[in-house]
């Protein structure tokens, strides 16, 4: 393969590269974990894997650390596949096209992988390189994070050993996640059965151009596109009879950027119900004119409509949409303008016979969470639909100036002229996991600057890249 970094006493650089050029999206990381256990075969480390493709992978101590603790180094192996309207590239046979653009690590149409392609480039080269001094290490390397940390649910932790916990799989430099949010995931669905359209047209209503960004930043108030088309579809059926023909769009764990809908209806309503969708945007844009100043709407009709949700259930289902919570519910007292409490609503497809969203309540305060489920539960069966929980995970509150944590905070000092700043974040990472499965676990984050995850404008500040290994293989010489 070309490489296009200089890998020069940089070797979790190259292995950044290597692991990008295998497909590692989620639930298809079998190629990613055969490269980590044939790395780890190859050095002659003792490794184990799970049915979910989980991985662990020790190194013993060097000399003079034989009587330290324990360190575990954690991330996951998983990225999210998300391209640019348009892009042919296959996720599935191609590895990542990875360019540099003023001193960020970026790919060509497509997220670049940093998140968390960082931990397992770290990881991978902290293992390789026998110069290091360090206590015991346990690396592990977990799947199916992205979409809600399905891989690490199946993960036996009696099998670990350690005592500190270094996490990989944050965004910001110089940084230690003290509190994250936990989540409930939930596929809500309606079944139907289709009827004829006969005599009436279609309009398609599509809207995209939103601004988007991973799930965590609900500060941000940013539009979602189901939920506008949502508005668009409420306000045209209370005026106008029309049927759902499919709503598609969204990607999970992204407040979503595109979404599509198709409506049957008669075509001499098709004039007004352009009116009235364009009408709505308009508010939309006006609302959202400083967080998504790209909203576009874009309107086509065909003149015989396919087979449609019946009245009955079409309006359910547009109702169901209008009023379903998406957004920001409330912010810390603490870390001011941090998200607490949120739902995020990232997918909708339609089937020849159903209806499916996912969607996503998150409260960093368990009893809150379970309350919004309760409430999400109850609206989902006012309108006549299914909700089945899908996967539950709970965030985690830690201390700062911990034993690790002072470490941290001294070496980051010393090479950078700053002091570790505690954060909190409105995402769920694998922290809470661990720090319930293993409460005595001393944790920090750890992680290298990037950008805009999980869209195709994600990149990776390649000099904070270096800074963080550079602490990182020094924090582990003081352990």
């Amino acid at each position: 393969m070309k490489y296009i970094l200089d890998h020069t006493n940089k070797p979790y650089a190259k292995l950044f590269e290597d692991i990008s050029a295998i497909p590692r999206g989620s639930f298809k990381e079998e190629r990613i974990a055969d490269f980590v256990c044939d790395f780890a075969k190859n050095l002659g480390l003792d490794y184990t894997r799970d049915e979910m493709n989980n991985v662990v992978v020790r190194k013993g101590a060097t000399p003079g650390y034989e009587d330290h603790e324990t360190v575990m180094l954690q991330g996951h192996m998983d990225m999210i596949w998300n391209k640019r309207p348009g892009s042919t590239f296959d996720f599935e046979n191609e590895g990542i096209k990875l360019k540099v653009e003023n001193g960020y690590l970026m790919a060509e149409e497509t997220t670049c992988g940093s998140d968390d392609g960082v931990a397992v480039a770290y990881m991978l080269a902290v293992l390789q390189d026998d110069t290091l001094k360090h206590p015991a290490l346990e690396c592990v390397f977990t799947t199916a994070e992205e979409p809600g940390l399905y891989g690490v649910q199946h993960f036996d932790c009696s099998q670990l050993k350690a005592r500190k916990y270094i996490n990989m799989d944050g965004n910001l430099e110089g940084t230690s996640l003290l509190v994250a949010t936990g989540a409930a995931n939930a596929n809500i669905s309606r079944t139907f059965t289709r009827v004829p359209s006969d005599g009436l047209a279609e309009l398609t209503v599509d809207v995209h151009g939103l601004t988007g960004a991973h799930i965590q930043f609900m500060e941000r108030q940013l539009a979602n596109a189901i939920k506008i088309v949502a508005r668009v579809l409420y306000y045209i059926s209370r005026e106008l009879e029309c049927r759902v023909v499919s709503i598609d769009g969204g990607s999970v764990t992204t407040i979503p950027v595109q979404c599509t809908a198709k409506l049957a209806l008669r075509s001499e309503d098709i004039a007004r119900a352009r009116e009235i969708a364009e009408r709505v945007v308009g508010e939309v844009k006006h609302e959202h004119k400083e967080s998504d100043p790209g909203i576009m709407l874009v309107l086509s009709d065909e003149e015989k409509a396919a087979p449609s949700i019946p009245a009955d259930v079409s309006d359910s289902i547009i109702k169901l949409l209008h009023m379903m919570p998406s957004g920001l519910v409330d912010t810390s007292l603490v870390f001011p303008g941090l998200p607490i409490s949120s739902y995020s609503l990232e997918t909708i497809t339609t089937t020849e016979d159903k209806l499916n969203i996912f969607y996503r309540p998150q409260s960093a305060l368990t009893t809150k969470l379970f309350d919004m489920v309760e409430q999400t539960k109850e609206l989902v069966a006012l309108y006549g639909a299914d909700y089945a929980e899908d996967n539950k995970f709970f965030g985690h509150c830690v201390d700062a100036h911990t034993p690790l944590y002072d470490v941290y905070d001294e070496v980051w000092f010393e090479q950078n002229g700053e002091h570790i700043r505690p954060i909190g974040a409105h995402y769920g990472n694998e922290i809470g996991f661990f720090m319930s499965n293993m409460p005595w676990l001393d944790m920090i984050l750890l992680v290298a600057t990037h950008y805009a995850a999980h869209t195709p404008d994600e990149k990776l500040d390649l000099a904070s890249f270096d800074r963080c290994y550079k602490a990182l293989v020094e924090i582990l010489a003081r352990l």
